[in-house]
């Protein structure tokens, strides 16, 4: 397929399905920045079902949290040759900018397998299995999408210093951009994680909050960790994450007590999200430990909830200037996620019910 000269066509599409992604005249500035990865998701439901081929990621899923609030922030990615433009056409259609993603001339592997089928992957917040996505079709009793070829879906390694083509630098971002109040990290590589804020630090940027990733949260990368998180204004970590980094590393065994080693490491606000998808937080400014549930009917994590979590906490915190009503907003967000297999169905919320949903959650935080 021939690629898209248009100079206002940021992600190269195929020039026969072009949609230009800025218009003539059209403002690129956005307050709130996204940077992470868009995938192309494969899901296995509960009850057997195949969702093949449907758009996803941390970056979607938290700019989805961050509606109704901000309708278009602006998203920082890189998509590969086979990212389908229709995803793409999508975002936009929904209002999402779409100046910071870029195509790359690489093959990067942006598919992604959960399954909620497998018996083994019910306690498993990520839902990854060891077993082979091939297998897993087969016990579903489902066709083996040919989409998926050759995926592997083994976590990649992470040596913390060297770029690879996932790897998000500052350079890769449009100047309008840097230019933003509020920067969020979805998961990345170490690099990413470790060089981008400080490109903002000391720039018009009040708000850095990073999503932690699991592929550098081991013990013997713990120094790496403790600067990373220094300055930020929000660290997001799961239980698992960060028992597994002071494991063996320190006597300490309490989730209370490693939240305020990493708030001691300089950052404003560590979230913790636990196992049993309630919520632990604390602010520097403060030092109690705070604790909020979330609501839903679902009996598992729903895909991209966290996410959301994350994007509304953001927006809640830079509306309110308050970490604790920034936690009600990403609860409250995080519990209106249902429609799974349909991100962009998340997207039809009103704002009034949301901020009652909001209220409701805020009285439900506990010290």
């Amino acid at each position: 397929k021939k690629w898209c000269e248009s100079r206002n066509c940021s992600i190269r599409c195929h020039a026969e399905n072009c949609h230009e992604v800025m218009a003539a005249g059209e403002s690129n500035y956005s307050p709130y920045v996204i940077i992470g990865r868009l995938t192309r998701d494969f899901i296995l439901t509960e009850e057997g079902e195949a969702i093949n081929d449907i758009p996803g990621g941390h970056l979607l899923y938290t700019a989805i949290g961050m509606s109704p609030w901000e309708k278009s922030p602006g998203l920082v990615a890189k998509i590969g040759k086979q990212y389908p433009d229709e995803f793409l056409s999508e975002l936009k259609k929904y209002g999402f900018s779409l100046f910071g993603v870029k195509r790359v001339d690489t093959e990067l592997e942006q598919r992604n397998f959960i399954s909620y089928y497998d018996n083994n992957t019910q306690n498993k917040s990520n839902r990854q299995s060891s077993r082979s996505v091939l297998s897993q079709y087969f016990q579903a009793g489902k066709p083996f999408p040919k989409e998926l070829l050759g995926y592997n879906n083994n976590a990649l390694t992470d040596n913390l210093t060297a770029k690879t083509d996932r790897t998000i630098l500052a350079r890769d971002i449009a100047p309008e951009f840097q230019e933003a109040r509020c920067i969020h990290l979805c998961p990345l590589d170490y690099l990413s994680h470790n060089l981008l804020p400080q490109a903002f630090f000391g720039s018009h940027t009040r708000t850095i909050t990073v999503h932690a990733s699991t592929s550098y949260m081991y013990p013997q990368y713990f120094e790496s960790v403790k600067t990373l998180v220094n300055g930020l204004t929000a660290f997001f970590i799961r239980e698992h994450q960060i028992t597994n980094l002071f494991y063996e590393k320190y006597r300490i065994r309490k989730i209370e007590d490693m939240m305020k080693v990493l708030m001691d490491f300089g950052a404003e606000n560590i979230i913790v999200k636990m196992r049993d998808r309630s919520y632990k937080f604390i602010n520097r400014f403060d030092n109690a430990i705070f604790h909020i549930g979330t609501e839903g009917n679902k009996k598992y994590e729903v895909l991209g909830s966290y996410s959301a979590f994350c994007g509304a906490y953001v927006v809640g915190l830079n509306s309110t200037y308050n970490y604790k009503k920034a936690a009600a907003y990403g609860a409250a967000r995080e519990s209106l996620m249902q429609n799974e297999w349909k991100p962009f169905n998340n997207l039809n919320v009103f704002e009034a019910l949301l901020m009652e949903k909001v209220r409701i959650m805020e009285n439900k935080i506990e010290e």
